[in-house]
């Protein structure tokens, strides 16, 4: 078949054609005051909502906004995160 540019180990359903779609899902998160900050994994947001520390600000895309009783908690979660990685 010349002339194809079509993949043969994509056409085979072997490979999946874009496997790095999962590592970029990342929760926007908000201050207090509304200001962004860092974002966060899904798991960590579903985390601070079901211990009331935050609550979702929009669905798409979906957004947090920490409590201002506890704030300095809930960022310092956040940050221990990403010093981790």
């Amino acid at each position: 078949m010349t002339g194809s540019s079509i993949d043969t180990e994509n056409a085979a359903g072997n490979r999946r054609p874009c496997p790095s779609a999962k590592a970029t899902r990342s929760v926007k998160v908000q201050a207090a005051n509304g200001q962004p900050i860092n974002p966060c994994h899904p798991a960590r947001a579903r985390q601070l909502k079901r211990k009331k520390r935050a609550v979702r600000v929009c669905r798409h895309p979906f957004t947090i906004r920490l409590h201002p009783e506890c704030p300095a908690e809930a960022l310092q979660q956040l940050y221990e995160e990403d010093k981790a990685l």
